[in-house]
């Protein structure tokens, strides 16, 4: 079970704090959440990626991290370990304070609306390893090379935010709409296919222009 909504409050009260100060590593912020720390990690590596652009280097650590931490979480491990680039993670400066910040204000806006429902889907550990699977799926299509895609990150970020909600709400309707959002992912990857097929490179070079990183 995960802890009290007002632990997770709490940890990313703390984690802005030190952000906005002298920074905290990412492993410490982990020690103290128990099993919600597998979410906690999940959606504070996932909410970067809820832009249309690429984020270099650090998408691929993000998406390996997100793997990690869904296959322990779907085997059923007590905490996430994470590897020493992504557990040395700093969380500092304006960059990490801006996504803690979107952090507080996604679980506000989704507490609006989401209860505990079909219980099924996020109960036990079932539930867990169910979540735990979404997350590393999302981690998966995050990795995908496709930097000059716009949007190829946001829609399986989206798929592992809305898997943690659902898990740390306990609302199992949250998980559904991860799964679509993993739908989503693989329609939007598939057009993109069919789009190369009928028009070859004139597709990259015309998404391209929505690239920071061009």
């Amino acid at each position: 079970m995960p802890n009290e909504p007002d632990s997770l409050d709490q940890a990313l009260d703390d984690c802005l704090r030190h952000a906005s100060s002298e920074g905290i590593l990412l492993r410490d912020m982990l020690e103290r959440l128990g099993r919600s720390s597998f979410c906690f990690a999940a959606l504070l590596l996932a909410v970067p990626f809820v832009q249309p652009f690429s984020l270099g280097p650090f998408t691929m650590m993000a998406a390996i991290a997100l793997m990690i931490i869904g296959w322990q979480m779907g085997t059923g491990k007590s905490k996430p370990v994470l590897p020493q680039a992504s557990a040395k993670l700093s969380i500092h400066g304006k960059g990490w304070v801006g996504v803690l910040r979107f952090c507080k204000r996604l679980l506000a806006f989704c507490r609006k609306f989401t209860r505990v429902r079909m219980p099924s889907w996020v109960s036990g550990a079932k539930g867990e390893r169910f979540v735990g699977w979404l997350i590393l799926a999302g981690g998966a299509l995050i990795a995908v090379p496709a930097a000059n895609l716009p949007f190829n990150n946001t829609l399986p970020a989206l798929m592992v935010i809305f898997a943690c909600v659902g898990w740390l709400e306990r609302d199992g309707l949250m998980v559904m709409v991860s799964l679509a959002w993993g739908v989503a992912t693989l329609l939007y990857f598939a057009a993109v296919i069919v789009a190369l097929l009928f028009f070859g490179t004139q597709v990259w070079a015309w998404i391209g222009h929505f690239s920071i990183f061009r």
